[in-house]
C-alpha cells in the first residue's frame, strides 16, 4: 500500500487542497539541482501564468538544504492546463524519512496530477555521455534506494518512465545539432558522497548509463498513483572523476535549463495522457 495514513501527507494534502480553492492539478514538475525558478518567464523558464504559491513549511514540512533547490510549490497555467512546480527537493540524505521526502509529491498527485515530470542533475556512468548532455530516462535502478511503498502491493515497473512522454519530449527536442536525445537508465545512490571508481564500475555493469541520488522513489509514488511519468536529466559530470563539486553541478544544469525549459513548455501544453 501507499503512505496514505501517513501524517506528513495527509496534513500536505489537505492544505495544498486549501490553498489551491478546489482546484486540480493537470502536471507536476519537480525541481532538481539548478532548476530553481524554472516556474518564471524568459528562455530557461516554463512561463507559467503564475497563480500563487505555498512554501513547504506551509505544508508542515522541513525546508531543503541543498544548494541550488527552492523551498515552495507554485502553480499556475500554461495555456489550459494546471501545473505545479516544487522548485526543491527533500532528499533522504539530509536525514528524512521517505514520507517526508515524498510528501509534497504526494499532495499534488491527491490533489489530481496526472502527469508527472522529473528534473535531475546526473553523473555519466556511460562514457559515450558528455558533460551538459540533457538525457530522457527510460528506465531506473532502485535497487539500493528507498521506497515509499509499503505492504504487499505490487506496482507494475515494466514500462514506469511513460513511452508516450518519451516520444512527445523526442518530437519537441529543438536539437542542438545534437540529433536525437540520449534515453539512459538511472542508478540510485544514497549519497551525499560522489560514488568511488569502484562503485561506479558496478553501477556501470549492472547496466546503469546515469547516476543520482533522488527521483526513482518520485518515479515509484507517481506511478503507484497511475500517473504518467517522464525524467529529464541533465549529465553534469562523469561519475568518479576526479575533483567532483556541487558548484560544477548547479553550473552545468543552469546551462542546460534553456533546452529543458523549451522541452517542458511543450509537452506541459498537452494533455499528459495519451
Amino acid at each position: 500500500m501507499l503512505h496514505t495514513e501517513d501524517p506528513h501527507h495527509h496534513r500536505a494534502s489537505e492544505l495544498l487542497r486549501e490553498r489551491l480553492e478546489g482546484a486540480t492539478i493537470d502536471w507536476v514538475v519537480v525541481s532538481g539541482s539548478g532548476f530553481v525558478g524554472i516556474a518564471g518567464e524568459g528562455p530557461d523558464g516554463l512561463g507559467m501564468a503564475i497563480e500563487g504559491s505555498i512554501p513547504l513549511r506551509g505544508l508542515g514540512l522541513p525546508v531543503p538544504t541543498v544548494a541550488g533547490h527552492g523551498n515552495a510549490l507554485v502553480f499556475g497555467t500554461i495555456g489550459e492546463l494546471r501545473v505545479c512546480v516544487q522548485t526543491g527537493r527533500i532528499h533522504p540524505y539530509e536525514g528524512h524519512p521517505i514520507d517526508v521526502c515524498t510528501a509534497p509529491l504526494f499532495a499534488m498527485l491527491a490533489n489530481g496530477a496526472r502527469g508527472v515530470c522529473l528534473t535531475c542533475a546526473v553523473g555519466g556512468l556511460d562514457p559515450t555521455l558528455r558533460t551538459g548532455q540533457v538525457v530522457l530516462l527510460k528506465d531506473q535502478m532502485n535497487l539500493f534506494g528507498p521506497t515509499p511503498l509499503v505492504g504487499p502491493r505490487f506496482i507494475d515497473m515494466s514500462q514506469l518512465y511513460s513511452p508516450h512522454l518519451r516520444a512527445r519530449l523526442q518530437a519537441l527536442d529543438p536539437g542542438l545539432g545534437a540529433g536525437k536525445l540520449a534515453e539512459v537508465v538511472y542508478a540510485h545512490a544514497r549519497g551525499p558522497q560522489y560514488e568511488t571508481p569502484a562503485e561506479t564500475a558496478a553501477l556501470r555493469t549492472l547496466g546503469g548509463q546515469v547516476v543520482g541520488m533522488s527521483t526513482t522513489y518520485e518515479a515509484i509514488l507517481a506511478a503507484a498513483h497511475g500517473a504518467a511519468v517522464c525524467g529529464v536529466g541533465v549529465v553534469t559530470n562523469a561519475a568518479s572523476q576526479v575533483g567532483l563539486s556541487h558548484d560544477e553541478v548547479q553550473v552545468r544544469t543552469r546551462a542546460a535549463r534553456p533546452q529543458v525549459a523549451a522541452l517542458l513548455r511543450g509537452l506541459l501544453a498537452q494533455s499528459p495522457v495519451s
